[in-house]
């Protein structure tokens, strides 16, 4: 069910194409199919990096300015 690379430790080549894919706007779903991982190993990577992912902010609200 799943592939080796699944279970190899991450390269500084699969961190770079990350931040390049996500730079680019390209969807979570592609970048998994591009890396080769699961869906929740590539988004821990990404807050480990610190990056942001396009389309995984929805659903989430911003706090209301308090009007003085």
């Amino acid at each position: 069910m799943f592939t080796r690379k699944q279970y190899e430790r991450r390269s500084e080549e699969d961190d770079r194409a990350l931040r390049t894919m996500s730079e680019a706007g390209k969807s979570l779903t592609l970048i998994t199919v591009k890396l080769n991982r699961p869906m929740a190993s590539i988004k821990a990577r990404a807050a480990d990096l610190h990056i942001t992912l396009p389309g995984t902010e929805i659903g989430h609200r911003r706090k209301r300015k308090q009007s003085a």
